[in-house]
């Protein structure tokens, strides 16, 4: 029984947890949920039997289903509270990891993934409503951003850290591990984010119809074949460095270079956009990731050139997301602004399923080495739409 004393504790603790600490734990969460088939591909070949690319395929599964049921939950929890929104969202993610990590067959395990994506479809777009919900009007940018380091954070420490623990302790504890962490997320959530009211409710139709806008084909053109070239490769990173490495260096320590170079390039997409603009920002972004993709292959000869070819690689690819959301943006109103970034958000996600499904069969059909250069082309052409793209009045020209 919980006495009256240890509730004012639990509340007074509570209140002195920064309110930004639920939304940036429910963006590292879903990182991690999502992307951590990549670390773990060498314990799921193991354990499962099975070949490298029908296990990558339960991070393309997760990816198409974020990118598709986005749009459809959205309507469908309009009218929800957002903390209660994002707290169930979290509890979804938690029942997936643990489905995983307990189903005894593969085809339980692709349940498990589709239903760990439907807790993070909405979660990052809940988190960062909500943070902005926590700060004065002036200063929701940059509540929004540092919700937005728990995405690239997961990718330095989250992913890493379950390949780490699955080498030692297999997939299963590793994904145990993440549902508990999901599971925390949501009482942080539950017990220090402020209570926001629902947005102006939008059908379907409405926000698909904000992708008719002016330019705005253009720049989700561009968005999904960058983040599909992102989506080919990164699923696979364990097959291709496995390819070559004789060194003994742990996958694990490259995701966490390729981490480290996430956290920098989104940093620093964020300060150069204000001087460059978000077009020259995602183009240089999108042209740098093609020439780290090229290096890749030959890099691979060398420990050392390879964690900082992947490191590179990770800072172009994810230097796309803040001028991505930037142009979006400023390519909307009032009204349309947050459907447009939605179906930011949604392409991100379906651009990493499409990428999968290429990638796979590309290994399967050619093997890893090939995946680069493919990577490579696919950036190479999201420049095209992106060059094209009508830009907002609103965006500097430089």
């Amino acid at each position: 029984m919980i006495t009256a004393p240890t509730r004012r504790g639990l509340a007074t603790a509570a209140h002195r947890i920064p309110p930004l600490t639920g939304p940036i734990l429910a963006t590292f969460c879903v990182g991690t949920s999502g992307h951590a088939v990549a670390g773990l591909l060498p314990s799921l070949i193991a354990e499962l039997h099975t070949s490298g690319v029908v296990a990558a395929q339960l991070a393309t599964v997760f990816a198409a289903i974020c990118g598709l049921a986005g749009p459809l939950l959205a309507v469908a929890t309009g009218s929800w509270e957002r903390r209660q929104l994002l707290a169930v969202c979290l509890l979804t993610l938690s029942a997936g990891d643990l489905l995983v990590a307990a189903a005894p067959t593969y085809t339980l395990l692709v349940a498990g993934r589709v239903l760990t994506a439907l807790g993070a479809a909405l979660t990052t777009a809940t988190a960062v409503g909500l943070a902005a919900r926590t700060v004065a009007p002036t200063r929701s940018s940059p509540a929004i951003a540092r919700t937005l380091t728990g995405l690239t954070l997961s990718l330095l420490l989250g992913v890493p850290g379950a390949a780490a623990v699955a080498s030692v302790a297999g997939f299963r504890i590793a994904m145990a591990l993440i549902a508990a962490l999901c599971a925390g997320a949501a009482v942080v959530v539950a017990a220090t984010a402020p209570t926001a009211a629902a947005p102006p409710e939008q059908g379907l139709r409405e926000r698909l119809a904000a992708a008719a806008r002016p330019g705005v084909a253009g720049v989700l053109g561009g968005g999904i074949l960058t983040w599909t070239s992102t989506g080919a490769v990164y699923p696979y990173l364990a097959l291709l460095l496995g390819t070559h490495r004789g060194s003994g260096v742990p996958i694990g320590v490259y995701l966490a270079a390729y981490g480290l170079g996430a956290v920098i390039g989104t940093l620093a997409a964020g300060h150069l956009i204000d001087r460059f603009g978000p077009r020259a920002v995602l183009l240089g972004g999108s042209g740098s990731a093609a020439a780290a993709l090229f290096l890749l292959d030959p890099a691979t000869a060398n420990p050392v050139t390879t964690l900082l070819v992947v490191a590179a690689w990770g800072a172009a690819a994810w230097s796309a997301a803040p001028p991505l959301n930037a142009w979006l943006s400023d390519l909307g109103d009032n009204r349309t602004t947050p459907l447009l970034l939605s179906l930011g958000g949604g392409i991100v996600y379906l651009g990493m399923g499409i990428g999968g499904v290429l990638g796979g069969a590309l290994t399967d059909h050619a093997g890893p080495t090939w995946l680069p250069m493919a990577a490579a082309a696919l950036a190479l052409a999201g420049c095209l739409p992106l060059s094209a793209a009508r830009t907002s009045p609103a965006i500097r020209s430089h």
